[in-house]
Order: structure tokens, then sequence, then C-alpha cells
């Protein structure tokens, strides 16, 4: 009996939401390839529904339904001049979706926010998104979307769902954020579509440090007399 699959996995050269066209690709070949995939729910977190937007035009054909995640209503994000703002999906965009059945889950915080006041629990969430995070920043994203969405009812305990974000795609039993480290019950990444190689974001590579560079250059040159002494010492005669 075989008991193993293999299943390719994209990789993408670094974090960022500019992968989201290229993981929409990624998961329609699966749905095109796989038709076990096709009747799956698919749980997308996004800020303003370009996400689930891109996949129900991209992915129209297999008919998906789509759960919309957004951030909570307090969330706020920067813009590059720095300023903030509230990202919310627009009215008409809401309608839209309405219209061809993707459903919107609003939640009032992510499972991974802090508490002000509960250091202990947030230890103990720090811990965990920092060990999903480790897999990069968008699988946390991923994670927290299929909890959200599970704990609003728009997913059922041990469903499995294909969990979206602007850099990954996986495939994934969904759980309630109060059972989702329990054994019975708990969320499980089944299987990786794609993601980031290099986590330039959640955890980009440390510059070095042009102090230690330097260091090592004169440790090289003070090594230098030495090997040129040695070399001009003339053979011993016997």
């Amino acid at each position: 009996m075989q008991n193993r699959r293999a299943h390719q996995i994209l990789y993408f050269d670094a974090e960022g939401r500019r992968n989201l066209p290229e993981v929409i690709r990624v998961v329609k070949q699966k749905l095109k390839s796989r038709e076990e995939l096709r009747s799956l729910k698919m749980v997308v977190l996004t800020a303003e529904g370009e996400g689930p937007l891109l996949a129900y035009n991209s992915l129209v054909v297999y008919e998906p339904k789509i759960i919309a995640v957004t951030f909570p209503l307090a969330f706020s994000a920067k813009r590059k001049d720095r300023s903030y703002y509230q990202p919310r999906i627009s009215e008409r965009l809401r309608r839209f979706f309405d219209g061809v059945g993707i459903s919107v889950v609003v939640p009032d915080t992510l499972p991974f926010d802090f508490i002000e006041g509960m250091e202990a629990h947030n230890q103990q969430v720090r811990l965990a998104k920092d060990a999903i995070t480790l897999f990069g920043g968008g699988f946390a994203i991923c994670v927290q979307a299929v909890l959200r969405a599970c704990d609003a009812g728009a997913v059922e305990v041990g469903e499995r769902v294909i969990a979206i974000s602007g850099d990954c795609a996986a495939l994934v039993t969904a759980s309630t954020t109060g059972k989702f480290l329990s054994r019975d019950g708990g969320l499980s990444i089944n299987e990786i579509f794609c993601k980031p190689r290099n986590l330039t974001i959640a955890r980009p590579i440390p510059a070095r440090s042009p102090s230690k560079v330097i260091e090592r250059e004169l440790e090289k040159q003070a090594e230098l007399p030495n090997i040129q002494q040695q070399q001009a010492l003339p053979e011993k005669k016997e």
C-alpha cells in the first residue's frame, strides 16, 4: 500500500504581499490538478479585500467558497510616509462579496494579540506566535485567520481548509483559538503549497558589524608578515 505522496512547494525569494498574485496562481494550479481540494473552503486574512477578490476572480471556474477574515476594527497600519490609517473593506466591495457569496468575518481581536496587563498570557502568546513564525510571518497570519473563522462558526473544528495570506498558502485542519494547541481537535498544518524561502521581514539576516569585519581584516594583515618571514628563511643545509 502506498503511504506517501509527492507534491511540489513553490518558494518565494522574499516575504511580502507582492507575492499575492503568485500565491493565488499556485492555489489555482493545485485545484486544477487535485480534484479533492476543489470543495474545500478558502480562508483569507485581508486588510482591504484585495486577496479574496483576486482569489474569486482567478478561481471562479471552481466556484470557490471564500471566507475573508479582516483585521480588527481597532487595527492601524502604517503608510510609507509613516502616517497611520485603519484599513477597511469598502462598502462597494462588501456588496460585491455579499453578491457572490464571500463571507466576511470581522474579529474583535486576533488570537496572537497582546492583552494589556496580562504579562503571563502575553508571554505564552508570544511563544506560540514566534514558533509559527519560524515558517514565515505569513504563516502566523494564516493560522490566525483560520482560528478566527472557526471561532465565528464559518469553519468547523477538524474541517480542512486552504489558508491564504499575501505570501503563503497551506492546507490546514481548522480549530478554535481555545483548542488550537490541543492534541484532540487542535489545529494542524497538513501541507504547504507555497511560502517565502528567505524570511526578509519576520527574521531578516542581521548585517555584519563593520567593526567585526575591520577587526578580522586587521588579524589577517597581522598574520601576513609572519608568513612572509617564514617563507624568507633559508633552508638548512645538512
